[in-house]
């Protein structure tokens, strides 16, 4: 019946007492006459296996529960009568069935099928409650975790995520075990703020800092940085991760949002009894043909010597040696869930010990994780999570001391007393004497409210922390006599640098809804949130030389301290939201949205930051003029966004800052640190999206995206006047970047059969970003590499380019070499040459191809190979080895020249790198990746008596790389490759087994 405009006045009237007034928690409760129960269970329709985690709702009421990890479920208190149950979980259509129930208990059994696009999902906004899919106008990945990790075994967060969302990049640092790893969604959009996305685990927002490996007291041992807090999430205990892609949907997250917002979810507990599941892996880790990647050098020690060849693993192993070993990685996790009506538990731990490929690289973790939930009655509930993590990682050794150095640039005629390796000693100097170590003790933990006093209105308050102490040690042991020779008489006797690190991470958030009918086809909600977030950090660094000897590790043992130094940074965000929302019979949704930010790295004089955001989403496929083509596309959606997110300044840039230094006569005195900026503001992103999603002959499901993103304000900084009195620059808003891109998620199901089924899943990203002012005239590039120029990429790589050469006669060079100028001038002496565009560190297109076969509802096949192209890697290895920096030529150009061209022939001279002349060592690092391959047996269940369920995996991670790449590999998102170890292979049997 159409409301009449009396009753739509007061639906209005009612509905904005309700926005603008306080709402008083409501605490009591209207108990329903309980007289039954419903029980069942939940299983996969292809394989039979049971869904853990799969919810379970009793329609137009707020009854429900969750599916224990046998897939059973049971839900108390169930009025008599008929009722609709549906079942859900993340991938699967829902499905919903009517049940009745009287004083015995009801059985209600369901069987998912997998659906790609499921409107109904519900995701995290934000907002009380979150969103559903078909309501948000703005792109979501959502990965089902738990199904990832029984595919894949991931050793880390990083490797569960990577290749399973288009648009999100993991930037590999190096293989070695305990490393970490940057994300970034979309490309790079800032210059020089950071380009990774804000993480929460459970609502609260999470260290997820790399490059925090041992730099203590001024130095850490001959290694890098590699160590990194995301990897402390134990992989086993997450349920599902969603990826906010831009501010077009992070707004509400508000400022250090505009990089995309991360939201990964533990598993909760649930089920009709409680289940213990137990899991044992056992695996191999290796460096993947190191004698065909580590190159072979040449070498002869006069004209008319013989030439002879080194190949430093082939050499080693040639010895008796072996020069890298197989590592092992060993997890064993387990875990007990179960609950009942008013409450759920979830609790676990697991161990895990890996070893590297060097003696000097490996890792031990505990971690303990616990979430439970409490349903005292219909209108409340509370959960909370906890985890905890104890790590002790010893990181090895990269770059000048590192077994990869050594072997790259080396050669036994060169360097014949290191049996020679490059660095000038072998490698059990750096394996037995230098220990890069982290010792971390985490604990994160959320406690969660929800409030529904009305069935028009619900609120939710969630606090959490997330703290980490940070002991890192770069150790230099006290050598004995037969490494010491190896070493200068101070560089035998060690020394050590430490650095204590503590960082406090606070969450506070509010948010509530309120919703209205306002006619029978029109819905409103309004939602409004509050959020405080704080971080504290704080450092402790000192370090000293010279130990008295062998055994002795400690600081207060040297001979001579090193400068001590300390630090503290604190940061807080305060904001808000306010979000309207409209919805027309379920189909049509607008959203307005509004948020205001303030942060303490804001200048002085500028206060409050404010972002916008509307978007659209119609579910075109349910309307009426839809169904005659209903039975070719099943599901159609078309959405748009546009959003506005910001990232704040760094912690003092907008401060004027004085630095302490001793004055006359011995006194305390201060002289000018920073200038500062009390206008500093936020960098400010602004971008639009629009896109759809398809389903197409219920096999064929498609999800795309195209985004334009502008990012103003950017933070560069311009040289302060000398007049000013303050030494270096100043930060200012000048710059501005954009991006754009699509982004493609597609999945076929191929075959259905009762014995074989086989799904395809492709995505593809593209990601372009572009400079398009600078605010400020910057130097003209006078080195080869990455510089920031209008009109070119973030980082753009600029070397002078060979346009011409020819070949010598007399010796393994090239002469007439001529340079590239611009504006397609005539080639000129390389000398007056510019420096040329060569490429962009940041991958143009990336993407990924999964194909799962299930044979017999027991046995799954699964592969993933994913891609990269259109960037460009810093080939240092070869160039290194080919322009005679180790003081001789390595490479085979110089003693058969005749095999390669002029042009690479000119660039192997001993000049051309001081004349900037390298572009050829700049590379295309495009490559197709054999990430993973698994097969997993389910074990019949008349083969277990006793348990439950049971399977077992056999799980190859980077079993293979396609590349045109000249180096070790091209995964890797450095300035450059030089010597670094590459992503490990990985080989390993997983048990899981449920009672």
């Amino acid at each position: 019946m159409r409301a009449t405009l009396s009753q739509t006045v007061a639906h209005w009237r009612r509905y904005l007492a309700v926005c603008l007034a306080a709402v008083p928690l409501v605490t009591g409760t209207v108990q329903a006459q309980a007289t039954g129960s419903i029980a069942g269970r939940v299983i996969d329709a292809r394989t039979e296996q049971p869904i853990a985690g799969a919810s379970i709702s009793i329609d137009g009421t707020r009854l429900g529960g969750f599916a224990g990890a046998d897939g059973r479920y049971r839900i108390a208190n169930v009025s008599a009568g008929t009722h609709s149950v549906t079942a859900r979980s993340i991938g699967f259509a829902p499905v919903t069935q009517s049940v009745t129930v009287s004083d015995a208990a009801a059985t209600a059994d369901f069987a998912l099928q997998v659906q790609a696009v499921a409107l109904d999902e519900v995701v995290v906004s934000g907002t009380a409650g979150g969103e559903r899919v078909r309501e948000m106008g703005n792109s979501v990945t959502r990965i089902n975790a738990v199904e990832a990790a029984k595919q894949s075994a991931p050793p880390n967060i990083t490797a569960l995520i990577n290749a399973r969302a288009p648009g999100l990049i993991v930037n590999f640092n190096t293989g070695r075990i305990g490393s970490a790893s940057s994300l970034n969604i979309r490309g790079r959009s800032s210059i020089g703020q950071g380009n990774s996305p804000l993480i929460y685990v459970d609502g609260v927002r999470i260290n997820t800092s790399t490059g925090v490996g041992p730099s203590a007291g001024g130095f850490s041992a001959q290694g890098a940085q590699i160590g990194g807090r995301l990897n402390d999430i134990n992989p086993e205990d997450i349920e599902s991760i969603e990826i906010i892609k831009g501010p077009a949907a992070s707004t509400i997250y508000g400022t250090e949002a505009s990089n995309g917002v991360i939201q990964i979810m533990t598993k909760k507990g649930g089920g009709a009894r409680p289940t213990l599941t137990l899991q044992v892996q056992q695996g191999a880790i290796w460096f993947r043909d190191p004698e065909g990647r580590i190159p072979t050098n040449y070498y002869r020690t006069c004209d008319t010597c013989p030439l002879q060849t080194w190949n430093a693993v082939t050499a080693e192993a040639d010895s008796g040696r072996k020069l890298f070993r197989n590592g092992h990685t060993r997890v064993v996790t387990g875990s007990i869930a179960g609950g009942t009506q008013q409450s759920r538990y979830y609790v676990s731990s697991s161990y895990q010990d890996e070893a590297g490929v060097e003696p000097n690289n490996s890792q031990k973790m505990f971690s303990l994780h616990a979430n439970l939930g409490v349903t005292p009655n219909e209108k409340v509930d509370f959960s909370s999570s906890v985890h905890y993590v104890k790590l002790n990682g010893h990181l090895g050794t990269d770059l000048g001391a590192s077994t990869m150095f050594g072997a790259i640039g080396g050669h036994i005629l060169r360097f014949p007393a290191s049996r020679g390796f490059s660095a000038g000693f072998p490698p059990e100097v750096s394996w037995e004497l230098w220990d890069n170590m982290q010792d971390v003790n985490r604990f994160t933990a959320s406690a969660t409210v929800n409030h529904h006093p009305a069935e028009w209105f619900s609120h939710r308050l969630l606090a959490g922390i997330d703290y980490t102490h940070e002991d890192l040690r770069g150790l230099e042991r006290f050598a004995p006599p037969e490494l010491a020779v190896f070493l200068s008489p101070t560089g035998a006797t060690g020394r050590i640098g430490q650095t204590i690190r503590t960082g406090s991470r606070y969450s506070f958030d509010y948010a509530g809804t309120a919703e209205a009918r306002l006619t029978s086809s029109l819905q409103a909600s309004t939602s409004l949130g509050l959020q405080t977030f704080r971080t504290d950090v704080g450092t402790s660094a000192l370090g000293g030389t010279g130990f008295p000897g062998p055994g002795v590790e400690l600081v207060s043992a040297t001979s001579t301290p090193l400068t001590a130094g300390q630090s503290e940074s604190v940061n807080t965000t305060v904001g808000g939201y306010l979000q309207e929302k409209f919805s027309w019979r379920d189909r049509l949704f607008l959203t307005g949205a509004l948020r205001v930010d303030n942060n303490s790295a804001f200048g002085e004089d500028f206060k409050w930051v404010t972002y916008p955001k509307a978007d659209v989403s119609w579910v075109a496929g349910e309307e009426s003029f839809f169904e005659q083509f209903r039975d070719v596309l099943t599901t159609f959606r078309v959405r748009a966004a546009y959003g506005e997110s910001g990232q704040s300044p760094n912690a003092f840039a907008a401060l004027r800052t004085f630095s302490p230094v001793q004055g006359p006569g011995g006194t305390n005195a201060v002289t000018p640190g920073s200038q500062g900026n009390p206008d500093l503001r936020p960098e400010r992103s602004k971008e639009f999206e629009v896109g759809f999603e398809a389903e197409l002959f219920q096999r064929l499901s498609l999800d795309f995206t195209y985004y334009d993103k502008k990012t103003v304000d950017q933070i560069v900084n311009q040289a302060v006047a000398p007049s000013t009195g303050f030494p270096g620059s100043v930060p200012l808003n000048l710059a501005r970047v954009d991006n754009s891109g699509l982004e493609l998620l597609a999945t076929l199901h191929a075959f259905e059969r009762p014995n074989f089924a086989w799904s395809i899943t492709g995505s593809l990203a593209t990601s372009k970003d572009v400079i398009k002012e600078l605010g400020i005239v910057p130097g003209a590039i006078s080195t080869p590499g990455g510089a920031n120029r209008v009109g070119y990429p973030i980082g753009g790589i600029f070397t002078k380019q060979v346009a011409s050469a020819d070949r010598s006669p007399t010796v393994p060079f090239a002469t007439n070499v001529l340079c590239a100028d611009t504006a397609g001038r005539p080639p000129i002496a390389c000398a007056q040459a510019p420096y040329i565009f060569q490429g962009t560190p940041t991958p143009k297109r990336t993407g990924a191809i999964t194909n799962t076969v299930t044979l017999f509802k027991r046995l799954r096949l699964y592969s993933l190979i994913d891609f990269q192209r259109g960037n460009v890697v810093w080939n240092v290895n070869e160039l290194l080895r080919c322009q005679g920096l180790f003081g001789g030529r390595f490479c085979e150009a110089n003693y058969f020249p005749e095999k390669y061209s002029p042009i690479y022939l000119a660039e192997t001279s001993g000049t051309a790198l001081n004349q900037g002349i390298i572009d050829l060592f700049y590379q295309d690092a495009s490559y197709f990746k054999l990430r993973e391959l698994s097969a997993t047996y389910s074990i019949p269940e008349r083969w277990i008596r006793g348990l439950s369920n049971a399977s077992v995996s056999v799980v190859g991670r980077e079993l293979h790389t396609w590349t045109d790449y000249a180096g070790i590999d091209p995964d890797f998102s450095g300035a450059n490759d030089q010597a670094i170890l590459p992503q490990l292979s990985r080989l390993s049997v997983i048990l899981n087994v449920r009672f």
